[in-house]
Order: C-alpha cells, then structure tokens, then sequence
C-alpha cells in the first residue's frame, strides 16, 4: 500500500513537472515567434499611431508604451475625445461618456483594463519578473485553429486566458474581463495581421468584442524608443485649475498694510509662503505673516463644475476660523469674495471680505485683500502681498 502510495505522488509530480516544462516550452516559443526577448530588450517605448473603431465611428488613434508598463492614449470613442494614462498600477482618464469634462482616477475594473493595454508585446513576456501566474489548460480547438490555452492571473488576483496558434505560436485569441462604462464585462480579443517591424512581430490588427460593443484597432506606424515627457503620464488638471498654475511655487512674500490717512501703502512684514497642488483639483497655500498680530494662514483653491465657479477655502490659526469666498478668473486676474455666502447664524456677518490676485509675470503676483462694511456696496483695503519667487539654490 505503500509503496502505491508512492509511486502515486511521484506520478503526480512528473506529470507536474512535464506540464510545467512543456508550459516553458510553449511561453519560450510565442515569445521567439513574436521576435524573442533580446530584441524586446531593445525597446523602451513605442509609439503607435493608426485607426480606431467605435460606436460605428472611426478616427484617429494614438498609444505610447513602455517597458515600465507606462502608457497613454488618445483616442475617439464615437463622437467624443478621450485621454487615458497609466502609470503601471493606476491611471486616470478624460471621458465626456460620463459628462466628467475633468480628469478622473480610473476604477480598479479599469486599471485592470489598463494592464492589458500596457503590455508591449504580450503579459506572457517576463510575466514572472511581473509577479503574473501561468498555467496550461490543454491544446484546445478554437474556430477550427488548434490552439494552447494558457490561463494568465495577475497579482491583483485578476485573470485572462491567452490562445496561442499551435502552428505559430502566435497570439489568436484574448478571454479577459473589459469594461463597459465602468461596469466589468466578459471580452474577446482576436489578433491579425502580424508584420515584422525592427525583428519584432507585432498584430496590426485587433478586434474586440464586449457586451454589445465591437471595437477594431488598425496600426499604420510604430515609432521605437522616442523622447518622452514624463508629465505626459501624470494626471492632468482641468483648465480651471492649469490656470491657478502661476501661484505654484515657493515665494518671496513682502506684506503691505494701506493707510487710509497717508494714502498710501506702509510694510508690515516680509515673509515666505509655499504653493502646491495638494490634489488635482486643489491648489494650497501655507503662509504666516505679521498684521497687528502673527496670522498663520491655510487657503485651498478648488473649482466646482457645478457652479462654474472657483472656491476657496481659507483657515486663520490665529483666530480658528474659517471662510469660504467664491471667485472667477479672467484674463490673468483672480477675484474672489465671500459676500455671496450663507451662513447659518441668526445675523448676516458684519465683515466681509475679497481677494484679487493678479499675475505680472512668470516671476511675479499680488494679492490684494479688501473689506466691505455694507455687503460689497464699497470696498476698502487692507493688506497687500507682493509675491516674488524664490531663486533656486
């Protein structure tokens, strides 16, 4: 008994290991057939420009790919442009199909999507070094194209199945989760067309088919190992918040207080302040300065789609206290004011308060801070800030 016992497990682990060299085998083969891994080696990004299909619409498309698994697109998904990124792990994109006119951060399902784009050949090319399983289902037929299925699952725990042509080797066939408006969904992805370019062999064509949708992807021309802009991949900002962009950096702040008697503007302090988007759509300013007493100062500057209208946020340490205003941009000038505010005391605040900022250069800005006494009627000033920015050391 023990001894069938043993010849059992050791069956069971030659048969492992022979599925497990043949599933090598197979790997080894699909990634020489596809231009093998030294000349792989060579690319650091492509950029692949052709022809997309979508919604019965088709328009230009464009990808950039690297071997960080770094991409970015831009495309047209029927009548509407789109801008999608991804920085290996996450990604954010540019989708009116929401009626989102912003940048948005993608959703897991998506970033799962966005793996599958990102490869530049095949996940099966250094899938271990990627943390990515494999295992062999068996020679299948598909369509009446002997194939090998291989399941592929990726360390997020998602899975796909490639088809590889038992003949070539070649990719035929992707079973992979999409998704459709956000929502996942069960896909086909069927590869043609496959053209040498630099020793690499690469589909020029691909369709897809999801849900009710069918998209087809026609390649024109591949570039290899471009200059690339890094910020490409970063998030980007919606033009409301690109324009606040001039107030980003470190500054040279000099205080002004307004003397109504002498007409004319007095010092009060010098000081710096610190600007920096603290979310995409947030820019912050963390400053101190000296107004008859030392103010430290937090103020947030965000845009809200709903309104149409900038907000900002601003919080005195000195005081505890917090206000909002709600501003306008126009041409290089910056005005905010809180008079439009509703606040839930029994009476109307006495004070109120706005800010105008005015860019003068790339170098230079001023904020001036005024007051009104009768609901904006009239307004009077208090303090200015001359902002300069600092020289790098």
């Amino acid at each position: 008994m023990k001894s069938k016992i043993i010849w059992s497990l050791l069956l069971v682990l030659c048969f492992g290991t022979m599925q497990a060299q043949e599933l090598d085998d197979i790997i080894a083969k699909h990634i020489e057939a596809r231009g093998g891994a030294e000349n792989w080696a060579k690319v650091e990004n492509m950029k692949i420009t052709g022809r997309f299909t979508a919604f019965s619409v088709e328009e230009d498309w464009m990808a950039i790919k690297t071997n960080e698994g770094l991409y970015y697109s831009e495309l047209h998904l029927g009548k509407h442009a789109v801008i999608e990124a991804f920085n290996g792990e996450h990604g954010w994109t540019i989708d009116p199909w929401h009626e989102i006119s912003f940048p948005r951060i993608l959703t897991k399902d998506e970033d799962n999507v966005f793996q599958q784009k990102s490869s530049l050949m095949t996940p099966l090319l250094n899938y271990k070094e990627n943390g990515i399983t494999t295992e062999l289902l068996g020679k299948q037929d598909l369509e009446g194209v002997e194939v090998f299925a291989i399941k592929l699952t990726r360390p997020s725990g998602k899975f796909e199945t490639w088809y590889l042509d038992a003949n070539t080797y070649l990719e035929y066939r992707r079973d992979s989760y999409w998704v459709d408006f956000t929502y996942p969904s069960a896909a086909e992805s069927y590869f043609e067309d496959f053209r040498e370019i630099n020793g690499l062999i690469i589909p020029y064509y691909e369709e897809k088919m999801f849900s009710q949708r069918n998209r087809v992807l026609l390649i024109e021309d591949i570039q290899f190992n471009i200059e690339l802009d890094e910020e490409l991949f970063e998030m980007a900002k919606g033009p409301e918040m690109e324009a606040l962009r001039f107030m980003e950096g470190e500054w040279e702040v000099e205080v002004q207080g307004w003397s109504g008697r002498a007409n004319r503007w007095y010092p009060m302090d010098i000081t710096s302040s610190k600007i920096e988007y603290s979310a995409n759509n947030m820019l912050e300013e963390n400053i101190t300065y000296k107004a008859n007493f030392v103010m430290p100062i937090t103020s947030q500057y965000s845009f809200h789609t709903g309104s149409n209208k900038y907000r900002v946020c601003v919080y005195n340490d000195f005081s505890g206290e917090t206000e909002m205003f709600i501003g306008q941009m126009s041409d290089s000038t910056f005005v905010a004011d809180n008079t439009k505010m509703i606040y839930g005391g029994s009476q109307d605040p006495q004070a109120f308060g706005k800010v105008t900022i005015t860019k003068q250069d790339e170098e230079h800005f001023n904020v001036l801070i005024e007051n009104s006494f009768d609901k904006g009627e009239t307004w009077k000033s208090g303090n200015q800030l001359i902002y300069t920015r600092k020289k790098a050391q």
